[in-house]
């Protein structure tokens, strides 16, 4: 039970600190970051200066005491001879000069036994460890610290005296650690209490800097939340110069720009899509009533049912052509193939001229180079087709239509010229909309009946688009227009990069 108990408490414990640690607010999330990486840096920084110092100050009673035992050694007398007088230190300050208050000495035999202490050790000794005397014995010094003679540890140098190459006697020369004892413990009190301060000091300056750098952020988001779909012509005020809040700020203003324009654009196509849709159904329905109403004989009904067949052709060319529109705003993987332009062209030339010919229409290809792009065989094809179609419905009879393939600087140029009754300048603009129609005054220049249904130069404006290239018209009305065609072609580099990409 206990087992299952502590099992629960500490999946428990988690999802909470993982809860916390998803709702703490992002200056809370920065202040932690910061102060944990303060800490960590005082940390290591009052770590590394208080070892550093602690070498520094013992290396340098080393060195002290180095100087000493070599003087000492020269004035000493060899231990086997006899034993140093009690007040042999004092002789050593008035004979020889050498300062021994608040020093150390002490001097041993060969053995380990010792021979004289300086007075200042007064009862006490200083110990030889094992290793200290082996090290002797080889000729070589040793320091160590020992914390049994005084009140504060001290340092002691175990000198070895040699003679011709064997050891004679041991000397060993110690100081007390007063003084560097006091700095290391007011280094290491100052650490202990100045990093806390300083981190805690840190921390709150970093939450008001945190808090005040985030402020715009705030702003933002509760003005973003004021912006919804019919209000999106409001935009988010810049704060500040153009750093990283601007440059967001910006981007979410140039979002809701797009956003804006999708939904406009959306929401007239949806109006235009009701409305072309209304129209034949409007027909359709107004026919049959007034067919099963006044209708009696067969022929009537052929009739009824001929014109009710030309209403679903309309809406079925509607649809389909919503369908395609649909396909490429969704933006569905189409194939990238490498596609030969000129046997597509050739294709549909010969697919559409029975219709010039019907016609009366003067269709030809004047050039037609040798080119590929990389794209969706299908949509280039369609749209060829739909140029060629547009051409062929708004020639006149004794028209012309003439159409090239070339290619420049890195562009396949389809050029597609007709002699029809051509575009006002004011509708040029216009003519690639969803839904928009010259057909007022066309179709009475033909003589009714021609018109589309206002997609079949978007679905080209969508297609073209898709392959990265751009489309272009010219056209004057009663002369006929020329569309032109812009699309990359197809390299080993884009070839590459089609196969990474795909």
């Amino acid at each position: 039970m206990s087992v299952k108990k502590s099992f629960y408490w500490s999946r428990t414990t988690d999802t909470d600190y993982g809860n916390l640690n998803m709702s703490l607010p992002i200056r809370a999330k920065l202040t932690i970051w910061y102060t944990t990486l303060l800490t960590a840096s005082l940390i290591t920084f009052g770590s590394v200066v208080y070892v550093v110092l602690s070498k520094s100050i013992t290396s340098s009673i080393d060195m002290r005491l180095v100087s000493l035992a070599e003087i000492v050694s020269k004035a000493v007398f060899r231990p086997s001879a006899a034993q140093l007088p009690k007040d042999f230190d004092s002789m050593l300050e008035h004979f020889f000069g050498i300062k021994t208050a608040g020093n150390f000495i002490q001097v041993l035999d060969k053995y380990g036994k010792i021979t004289f202490t300086s007075s200042t050790l007064g009862k006490n000794h200083i110990p030889l460890s094992s290793a200290s005397y082996h090290h002797a014995v080889s000729g070589t010094i040793s320091y160590n610290t020992v914390t049994n003679i005084g009140q504060y540890p001290a340092r002691v140098i175990t000198f070895p005296l040699m003679e011709k190459g064997q050891l004679i006697g041991i000397l060993q020369v110690g100081t007390p650690m007063q003084e560097s004892a006091a700095v290391i413990n007011a280094l290491f009190y100052i650490l202990i209490l100045g990093i806390p301060l300083a981190v805690i000091l840190a921390s709150g300056v970093g939450w008001f800097l945190a808090k005040k750098a985030l402020s715009p952020v705030d702003a933002i988001t509760m003005m973003a939340k004021k912006i919804e779909a019919g209000s999106l012509n409001e935009r988010l005020k810049v704060f500040g110069p153009k750093d990283e809040l601007g440059r967001l700020t910006e981007t979410f203003n140039d979002m809701i720009a797009r956003l804006e324009l999708s939904f406009k654009q959306m929401k007239q196509f949806t109006a235009d899509a009701s409305h072309e849709l209304k129209t034949p159904l409007t027909v359709l329905k107004g026919e049959m009533e007034i067919t099963l109403k006044t209708e009696k004989t067969i022929e009537g009904f052929r009739e009824a049912i001929k014109s009710s067949l030309e209403e679903i052709d309309k809406m079925s060319a509607i649809v389909k052509s919503l369908l395609n529109l649909a396909r490429i705003d969704s933006r569905i993987k189409l194939p990238k193939d490498k596609v030969s332009l000129n046997e597509i062209i050739e294709e549909r030339f010969n697919q559409t001229m029975p219709l010039a010919r019907y016609k009366g229409i003067n269709m030809k290809i004047i050039k037609n180079e040798k080119v590929a792009i990389i794209g969706d065989m299908l949509r280039i094809g369609q749209l060829i087709f739909n140029l060629i179609d547009n051409a062929i419905k708004y020639t006149v009879k004794g028209g012309r239509i003439e159409i090239s393939l070339e290619h420049e600087s890195g562009w396949a140029i389809i050029t597609l010229l007709d002699t029809g009754i051509g575009i006002a300048k004011e509708d040029i603009p216009y003519i690639f909309d969803r839904f928009y129609r010259v057909d007022k005054a066309r179709t009475s220049a033909l003589g009714g009946g021609e018109g589309g249904v206002g997609l079949g130069l978007s679905i080209c404006k969508e297609i073209v688009d898709a392959h990265e290239g751009r489309i272009e018209v010219t056209s004057e009305a009663g002369k006929g227009s020329t569309f032109r065609i812009y699309l990359p072609i197809a390299n080993k580099t884009n070839e590459l990069l089609n196969e990474l990409r795909f």
